[in-house]
């Protein structure tokens, strides 16, 4: 049986940046962490996990024209920028369409509780004016044994280069998911296990996929939470051999 070409991304081999306010994890280069190994797939140059101390902010300066996805684990998230403030909860996602430079500020409003939470960099070109801002609101309930889109497009009027969507799985519930023409996969476990086109999963390993139309996904445990990101361009395999 052919195997989709890919690149497994483990959890265990990201790279930690850990100050006494804040804790990253990050799958692909960014910031103070680069890896000869961990290079962008494709457009989407950044997956981090980050977990930030009670009553702490992060401040990100784009250095190219971005979509920033921020996805909360656990607890809230004040998010400022230039559009001004909003504060995004669990089983919402929020997309910051930023131009070169912009400045994003991310802030733990609790006193004395952490929170965890994802944010993807995804790059937009060069014609990216002004920042924008969309959230978007889903419920876990409604994701149980598929993948749903929350993220697609078109959205604002504007078609988006990607499409994120997740799902929720009991153990051993199968689904199949079938791409545009020409588009790749990268897939994120956000808790338990699942085996995809193959290839084995724990919480949070990635998973880049191309040359491929349609990706199989099995979970392997109850309750097995994925993130799933399709690019719509065809990507220029990672430089590795598959795996």
């Amino acid at each position: 049986m052919k195997q989709t070409p890919g690149k497994i991304f483990l959890a265990d081999q990201r790279g930690l940046v850990e100050t006494s306010t804040f804790r990253r994890y990050s799958t692909f280069n960014f910031g103070a962490y680069a890896h000869e190994h961990k290079q962008p797939f494709g457009s989407l140059y950044a997956v981090n996990e980050e977990t930030l101390g009670s009553g702490q902010q992060l401040k990100f300066t784009a250095e190219q024209a971005s979509y920033i996805l921020l996805i909360p684990v656990t607890g809230d998230v004040l998010v400022t920028s230039s559009v001004g403030q909003t504060h995004l909860g669990v089983e919402q996602m929020q997309l910051l369409t930023v131009p070169a430079n912009a400045i994003i500020q991310l802030t733990n409003p609790y006193e004395t509780e952490l929170v965890t939470f994802l944010h993807f960099w995804l790059e937009a070109g060069d014609a990216v004016a002004a920042l924008e801002c969309q959230t978007f609101d889903f419920q876990l309930s409604a994701t149980e044994n598929q993948l749903a889109a929350v993220v697609s497009s078109p959205t604002a009027g504007q078609a988006l280069p990607f499409i994120v969507s997740l799902g929720r799985f009991a153990g051993r519930e199968e689904v199949n998911y079938r791409l545009e023409k020409d588009a790749s996969l990268f897939a994120f476990v956000l808790g338990g296990a699942f085996e995809v086109e193959g290839r084995l999963l724990h919480e949070k390993d990635g998973l880049a996929l191309w040359d491929t139309e349609e990706v199989e996904l099995e979970a392997l445990s109850n309750n097995a939470l994925v993130v799933v990101v399709e690019l719509a361009k065809q990507l220029v395999p990672l430089g590795s051999s598959q795996t």
